[in-house]
């Protein structure tokens, strides 16, 4: 076997999310079709484990429009496609969360810099658990 081109495309887990949902409606889909169609019992037990996983994090709120809008946004600065992914996957909350995921982050961007894509990050992919963060912050300040 002779791999022709290596990681000709990188996945979001959103991507990866709707590329396993897909598979397994067709797999359904097929098995009533052909009711004695039987796939591998460690292929399902794996779909079902990523499904869950993927489904808990921060890729199961989101939806295409915010991706392309994400991308778009992030034209602005000179980021790898690999920590733009990163970006998206993982969707940062702090300035130090950032420079675990950028190369060089330091010599590259200013922390206002780095405001500026945190609040990007915020602003087009919004979190379940943002809205928590500021409600906690609200009832602090209130205190």
């Amino acid at each position: 076997m002779e791999v022709v081109e290596s990681r000709a495309a990188l996945l979001s887990n959103f991507e990866v999310l709707q590329l396993l949902n897909e598979r397994m409606d067709s797999q359904k889909q097929r098995q009533k079709e052909y009711p004695n169609t039987e796939y591998a019992e460690n292929l399902r037990t794996i779909q079902f484990e990523i499904k869950t996983a993927l489904e808990r994090s921060a890729c199961s709120t989101q939806d295409e429009r915010q991706v392309v809008a994400f991308l778009e946004e992030m034209k602005k600065w000179s980021l790898t496609k690999a920590e733009k992914l990163q970006i998206l996957n993982l969707r940062p909350k702090t300035p130090v969360e950032l420079h675990i995921l950028i190369e060089e982050c330091e010599e590259r961007y200013t922390g206002e810099e780095l405001d500026d894509i945190l609040e990007v990050v915020m602003r087009v992919l919004p979190r379940d658990d943002d809205y928590v963060a500021e409600e906690e912050e609200q009832q602090e300040e209130e205190a």
